[in-house]
């Protein structure tokens, strides 16, 4: 049975049964379409939409594009273990954010190493800026707002140095991802928490000369 503080953000919203079943419905029906395509291929909106036995505006209610729909997908396989699609599939951004809060970082650096193939489709798909709005988001969390690593030092970007340090921890992450030897999931988080430290304590001396 699942935690209920995990689905509390999610059933304080009150959201409509009906938008989590459809967009759960979408996201299977583009992971059956990605695992059975070769890399790279083409996946129409319509053929998402005939796969989920849904109209194509009912797509279009839900997603502007498949890329954003791709986005959700790879979200729920990140939280596979944590919170069931079906009930989280309305708010997939925010149960990430959630989870990051609760378990740290750790989770996501390791999700997908053990089906690197569909995950490498997955990447295929062009998913504009929405991923990495997504990403911003529980990194910034992980960074502030973490219990799991509530005995270390919150670190605090704002502005310019927030946007030039999680675009690098991102890159950071993918490459990690896409690599046949990465670091191990410890070395990947001390990175990250020095690349950041680094990045907030040059913004803050930045700061204090320009006074």
């Amino acid at each position: 049975m699942p935690d209920p503080t995990k689905t509390a953000t999610l059933g304080a919203q009150r959201v409509d049964p009906r938008v989590t079943r459809t967009r759960a419905a979408l996201i299977r029906a583009l992971a059956a379409l990605v695992s059975e395509a070769p890399k790279g291929e083409t996946i129409p909106m319509s053929a998402v939409a005939q796969r989920a036995g849904l109209s194509r505006q009912a797509l279009h209610n839900h997603y502007g594009n498949v890329g954003d729909l791709a986005t959700d997908l790879w979200i729920s396989r990140l939280l596979d273990d944590w919170l069931p699609l079906d009930q989280s599939a309305a708010n997939l951004p925010q149960a990430l954010t959630d989870a990051v809060r609760a378990r740290g970082i750790e989770p996501l650096l390791t999700a997908g190493r053990a089906d690197r193939e569909f995950f490498d489709k997955l990447r295929a798909i062009p998913r504009g800026e929405r991923v990495a709005e997504v990403l911003a988001s529980a990194m910034t969390t992980w960074l502030t707002e973490s219990d799991h690593g509530r005995h270390r030092r919150e670190i605090a970007l704002t502005g310019d140095a927030r946007t030039f340090t999680i675009g690098g921890m991102i890159a950071l992450v993918s490459t990690w991802q896409m690599s046949a030897d990465p670091p191990s999931t410890a070395q990947q988080v001390a990175t990250l928490r020095s690349f950041a430290a680094a990045a907030a304590g040059a913004a803050g001396d930045s700061g204090s000369r320009g006074e």
